[in-house]
């Protein structure tokens, strides 16, 4: 559930300050857009549907949203020194059960690889 998601945010900016040498407070995540994954405060925060998020701002801060399926705009979020993760559902299923193109996910694990 959502705490699994929580988590991963959690351990992704401990990795970015400690191991990265992102300075303090300065990671981001980035996330494909159309996800779901709660309903808390982070969850929201990195939301494209305004009925998860409308009335529920501000928001938290270091979060990106970059659309599904797309390698170039994955490839200009990360050359943001300050990127700590990519956080995407391999199959997206809110709003139906939405498959990403043959070869994104190899090559969202090729550009995480390249840019560490």
């Amino acid at each position: 559930g959502v705490e699994g998601g929580e988590t991963a945010c959690k351990l992704a900016r401990k990795w970015a300050y400690n191991v990265k040498g992102i300075p303090k407070y300065k990671a981001q995540i980035v996330f494909a857009a159309g996800n779901f994954w709660g309903r808390t405060m982070s969850a929201i925060s990195s939301s494209t549907d305004p009925s998860s998020y409308e009335g529920f701002g501000p928001f938290m801060p270091g979060f990106k949203i970059i659309s599904y399926n797309d390698l170039p705009a994955l490839e200009r979020a990360l050359q943001d020194p300050n990127v700590a993760a990519f956080m995407v559902e391999p199959i997206q299923g809110e709003a139906g059960v939405v498959v990403p193109d043959e070869g994104y996910l190899t090559g969202v694990r090729k550009l995480c690889t390249a840019h560490n």
